[in-house]
């Protein structure tokens, strides 16, 4: 009896440890995606002149 207990409270800890791993390489995944998505999105609004301008239009008007 203890030692089929002690194989499922085993079995259970391996089961428990392989869902946080899982769960911790899909965060990084998730945050290294939206790291990237950023990145890629900033350089692409960096080099659109037209939106560089209407930015500089719209935000460098002052409100009197």
């Amino acid at each position: 009896m203890t030692s089929s207990l002690g194989g499922l409270v085993i079995l259970f800890l391996l089961y428990a440890s392989g869902a946080i791993f899982a769960t911790v390489m899909l965060a990084v995944g998730i945050a290294w995606g939206i790291r990237w998505g950023i990145t890629w999105s900033v350089k692409e609004i960096s080099s659109d002149s037209e939106l560089e301008a209407w930015l500089k239009r719209v935000l460098g008007t002052s409100e009197k």
